[in-house]
């Protein structure tokens, strides 16, 4: 009967709304405990749950990640390899002589043998005695022609020597290769001849191999042998010879 009357009395008069809202502020931290081992769990199994599926679509988006990253190294080498030959075909445009463009398919580089094998022969139109030069400078000349292929020596081959003139002073005189790919020898040459670290050689055109006036070399060191008077001159050749993949084969205009 009490109960009803209490219940009667909020229901009509809402009398017992301010105990009510006490008695609510002095159990709710008595509520938040009692539900707590509920909430706790339930946030537990929400982070494991998340922390699986985390680790499922990683491990899902790793081979998709290997292939993206294969494809961007191939773009790069590709984006590398158009960069050389828009550089090898500027360079064409500043040469006065026909030329035919070759890629690599041999190297043979040691210290007693610098040669490499080009993808154009006979029948691209290549001869024995063309000059070969990528977009930095001269590299060699062809040695040996087949109908589909020619092989090059390079200018750093160790039978090899090649015309050369300083650009600044005028001099003529030989480069001979070393079996290095870095380093060109010009020897004997006089004391009194005018050569700086520095200066650039071109070809001189004498022998008719080689075109005049293509970049072949810079000075790196002179050396000065006093006793017969003489000096030696190391220079390191322009042209990237252990390199380049494309080069250009020059044909002389008759």
């Amino acid at each position: 009967v009490l109960s009803i009357g209490v219940m009667v009395v909020d229901h009509r008069f809402n009398h017992l709304e301010i105990v009510r809202s006490n008695i609510s502020l002095v159990i709710s931290p008595l509520r938040y405990l009692v539900s707590l081992p509920a909430t706790g769990g339930s946030w537990l199994e929400d982070w494991f749950t998340s922390h699986t599926e985390l680790i499922e679509e990683n491990e899902a988006l790793k081979d998709p990640r290997r292939i993206l990253s294969a494809r961007l190294q191939k773009m790069e080498i590709l984006a590398e390899e158009n960069a050389r030959l828009r550089s090898l075909l500027g360079s064409s445009r500043k040469i006065a002589d026909d030329v035919i463009v070759a890629e690599l398919l041999s190297v043979d580089q040691n210290p007693y043998r610098q040669l490499i094998e080009i993808n154009k022969g006979s029948s691209d139109g290549i001869e024995k005695g063309n000059a070969v030069i990528d977009d930095f400078g001269v590299m060699g000349q062809v040695i040996h022609v087949n109908p589909q292929s020619a092989t090059t020596i390079l200018i750093s081959d160790p039978e090899h020597a090649i015309p050369v003139q300083f650009i600044r002073s005028g001099t003529r005189s030989v480069a001979f290769g070393g079996g290095s790919a870095h380093q060109l020898e010009l020897r004997y040459l006089p004391a009194t001849a005018d050569i700086v670290v520095g200066d650039e050689l071109v070809t001189s055109g004498l022998g008719g191999r080689f075109p005049p006036n293509y970049p072949v070399a810079t000075v790196t060191s002179i050396s000065e042998d006093r006793i017969r008077g003489f000096v030696s001159v190391i220079a390191e050749p322009k042209a990237r010879l252990d390199s380049s993949r494309e080069v250009l084969v020059i044909k002389p205009r008759i």
